[in-house]
């Protein structure tokens, strides 16, 4: 039963249609604009009840909801997010742009071939807007890249232009349970390693080279007949595998190059590490620019290769933490608390002083966690090495196991080593709160890998926007020493922030930065990044110089990333996790200050 009446106004937007229900929780209708007649929108009603708590982004909102200002290029632009309350029934309610055009599935129905040069400009766009998926803070996975999420229009310009939908997959990196619903995804274009839980950039990418494929030859790659009737994934799943154990073919009327056909190989390739590892690889591969030998591997069975982390700990280059607008007390605890003891080991020695483990760098996204880890890295010339949660994964039982060990081990031999762990919670999670037995496996190799590794030479850092998600026993003293909470940037940080976002820009002499600072308050550090760069594209079109007037109008249409209830949540967290820091120092013996 549908929850509104075709006439029925939301907010600004009149039902037109309802449209289709789906998993017992969502309702799409087709509405119109009261504002703009002409204007037509898609408007989603999710049951606030119904709706799996998993599928939430962690402030608690939808994961579509994540669609900011920025992505508008590639995704269909979202009107109105809000809670809406219908006899009683509370929703969550989002209305997005309803887009005239054609999905590539229709077209590829319909016979539609594309040639290697025809198809490139709808695949770089497409790899575009993945990017910006994967660029945020948290990198977000799409999950399910396929023909029916891809629509194609015609600009202004006469060129085609691609707008991706499908959202309602999207999700954070997974290992384990999918927090979202699997059966309707198309089983030929999950990558293998999402047939056991694990969902990352990666798997994105093998989509997009089904995607190419199909386009090229109007079949998915290894496709063959499935049953009519509703099958379970299990058995797909068999299928599948059974049907990638041949070889990838490509038929001679596509006249395709030996290295068109290697750059197709090599983006599904069954082997998770012979892949594309970004977006950017991706597209190099696709323009020629990197040479591409490898061959598609048939679907491994015993190990996996041997670890390539020497190639990726080497030491950074930069300006460290002269990169770093405010933020002055976070750096002095860098400065006195780790990169002091790092540097000085005679003093250490002679003080008898502890080295610290590692440190936990957490609080709201976009408040530029990662970044001060980079910059950390540069500013103490230690080698270095960024991991994030798809570097660790397989497809193998205790396969991320062995990755942690030799990574630990690799460190050690490079030491003095910095590694920072991105998203630390995805691969420390609460081993009280999980089903999967192989996930608590790599927990308790953590657990063995950080204990006292100071004194292996490696210093551990570790970001995330949920804390209490990790496993307590991390982040207890002797593995994860420091807690630093990285708030949302204050007035002085902020204004330092449009300073730096703003030097070596072509702007007007009487840009006040003291007033941006005040019109910004509660946005985060990449927010006032977007808003420069939004400015300077405005000022670039118009070839005038970057203006107060300007940046005040963008800020007036940018939205903040982070709102009032999540900063709460994000100070209560501090607060538990400063308190329980302080607990432990007691029972332990130790005086309570930090």
């Amino acid at each position: 039963m549908s929850a509104l009446n075709v006439g029925q106004q939301i907010h600004d937007f009149r039902v037109d249609a309802f449209l289709k229900s789906m998993y017992g929780y969502e309702q799409t209708y087709l509405a119109t604009s009261v504002q703009e007649e002409h204007k037509k929108v898609l408007l989603k009603l999710y049951d606030v009840i119904e709706f799996p708590s998993r599928q939430l982004s962690e402030g608690g909102t939808l994961m579509e909801g994540n669609i900011r200002n920025e992505m508008y290029h590639w995704f269909a632009p979202i009107h109105l997010y809000d809670t809406v309350l219908l006899d009683g029934k509370e929703y969550h309610c989002l209305v997005r742009e309803y887009i005239e055009s054609k999905r590539l599935s229709d077209l590829l129905a319909e016979g539609k071939r594309y040639s290697w040069d025809e198809a490139m400009p709808i695949i770089h766009q497409v790899l575009n807007g993945l990017s910006c998926l994967h660029r945020q803070e948290r990198a977000i996975i799409h999950n399910d890249m396929t023909p029916r999420n891809i629509l194609l229009y015609e600009s202004r310009e006469h060129e085609t232009k691609v707008y991706i939908i499908g959202t309602g997959h999207l999700s954070y990196r997974r290992s384990g349970v999918a927090s979202f619903p699997t059966d309707d995804l198309n089983p030929w274009y999950r990558a293998p390693e999402t047939y056991t839980g694990m969902y990352d950039e990666q798997s994105d990418l093998f989509s997009v080279g089904a995607l190419l494929y199909e386009m090229l030859t109007g079949k998915a790659p290894w496709q063959t007949e499935l049953p009519d009737c509703f099958c379970d994934t299990r058995l797909y799943k068999k299928i599948v595998k059974k049907a990638r154990e041949a070889e990838l073919l490509f038929p001679e009327e596509l006249m395709l190059t030996d290295e068109q056909q290697n750059t197709l190989k090599k983006a599904l390739a069954l082997d998770y590490e012979k892949r594309y590892y970004n977006v950017e690889a991706f597209k190099k591969g696709l323009d020629g620019e990197i040479a591409v030998v490898e061959k598609t591997s048939p679907i491994p069975v015993e190990q996996e290769n041997a670890s390539s982390w020497d190639e990726k700990i080497k030491k950074q280059t930069g300006n460290g933490f002269a990169d770093v607008a405010g933020m002055e007390e976070v750096k002095q605890i860098f400065y006195k608390d780790i990169l002091f003891l790092l540097k000085n080991k005679e003093k250490v020695e002679r003080y008898k002083l502890k080295i610290p483990n590692g440190a936990l760098l957490y609080g709201p996204p976009g408040c530029g966690k990662t970044y001060i880890a980079e910059k950390f890295a540069q500013e103490s010339g230690l080698n270095f090495m960024m991991v994030k949660a798809s570097d660790l994964g397989s497809i193998y039982i205790h396969g991320t196991q062995g990755k942690i060990a030799e990574l630990f081990d690799e460190a050690e031999k490079k030491a003095p080593t910095v590694i920072c762990f991105d998203e630390f919670d995805a691969m420390v999670p609460d081993r009280s709160r999980m089903d999967n037995v192989g996930q608590s496996g790599e927990v308790n190799e953590f657990l063995s890998q950080l204990n006292n590794c100071s004194e292996r030479g490696i210093f551990v850092i570790g970001t995330s926007n949920r804390p209490d998600r990790i496993d307590p026993a991390v982040l207890r003293t002797g593995r994860i020493d420091k807690l630093i909470y990285i708030p949302l940037p204050d007035k002085e940080a902020r204004k330092s922030l449009f300073v730096f976002q703003l030097r070596d820009r072509w702007c007007e002499e009487t840009i006040d930065c003291e007033i941006l600072a005040d019109k910004t308050a509660g946005y985060v550090a990449s927010d006032i990044t977007f808003i420069v760069n939004e400015t300077a594209l405005t000022a670039a079109m118009k070839d005038i110089p970057i203006s107060q007037e300007l940046l005040m109008d963008e800020i007036g249409k940018a939205r903040q990333s982070v709102n009032k209830e999540q900063i709460e949540v994000y100070e209560s967290m501090y607060a538990r996790l400063e308190s329980g820091r302080i607990e432990e120092r007691r029972r332990i013996g130790f005086a309570t200050y930090k």
